[in-house]
């Protein structure tokens, strides 16, 4: 069985907005979904209390991620602690399990991992997951394998989130990005990033056309939560999605 997560920034963002995030749960519970990636930039008015958008994903039985669009590292390498703060304790009002972020601007001579241990100490019941972005710092395949080797060496909790498509928009390649950070990864972000006009475009998943993002899912271990990160338009398809990541796995 498939362990299949829809992040909310999946649907039309003006409708995400005007409706607010809990109006979809219902939808994605229906679907078939293990969970639900809950989006910061994507709160609005219309979103209840924390609280209650808590008990509105337990009574679905949705497991939850927390992502928040801001980076671990600050641009003078320091933990940025202030706004990692506001996150986990949102994410924890919110009953998640993971939390994630993205990398930002970490040095191994001048970022301390024991700043990072100190503060993920305050929260037990929640999971650090660290992301590649589309940036070329956050992005970028050395700096991600630097911070999670030394996040090893250090016994920090941290994991990573693999995503697939982000690669292209950081100019990194995704099978040496699969080969060098696979060991860390325990969460999967698949899309599919097509070029139009020039532009890369983050386009739904398609089936045997030799696109990288089955090459990524076949190397990682067939059981690994993954999240349906694409366009799905119109929502009522989030089923056939979720769906097609189950015969994935059949035909692999």
């Amino acid at each position: 069985m498939q362990k299949v997560i829809v992040p909310l920034n999946a649907f039309d963002r003006l409708e995400v907005l005007e409706k607010g995030q809990a109006s979809f749960i219902k939808l994605i519970a229906n679907s078939g979904a293990y969970g639900i990636e809950i989006r910061r930039e994507l709160f609005s008015k219309q979103d209840p209390s924390l609280d209650s958008l808590k008990q509105e994903l337990e009574q679905h039985q949705l497991f939850t991620v927390f992502s928040a669009p801001i980076e671990l590292w600050k641009e003078d390498y320091q933990l940025n602690e202030q706004d990692l703060a506001t996150i986990f304790e949102e994410g924890k009002k919110l009953g998640a399990k993971w939390i994630k972020v993205s990398l930002g601007h970490f040095d191994k001579t001048q970022s301390k991992l024991s700043s990072l241990h100190t503060f993920l100490k305050q929260y037990p019941e929640l999971q650090l997951f660290v992301e590649n972005d589309q940036t070329l710092h956050g992005g970028n395949i050395a700096h991600l394998k630097s911070f999670f080797e030394s996040a090893a060496e250090e016994n920090v909790p941290v994991k990573m989130t693999f995503d697939a498509g982000n690669w292209y928009y950081s100019k990194q390649y995704v099978r040496e990005a699969l080969t060098q950070l696979s060991q860390y990864v325990h969460y999967l972000h698949l899309k599919q990033v097509d070029q139009e006009n020039g532009e890369l475009v983050t386009v739904p998943l398609q089936r045997n056309i030799g696109h990288s993002w089955e090459m990524v899912m076949n190397g990682l271990p067939k059981d690994i939560v993954k999240a349906l990160e694409f366009p799905i338009e119109p929502k009522e398809r989030t089923k056939e999605f979720i769906q097609m990541m189950t015969e994935s796995e059949a035909l692999a």
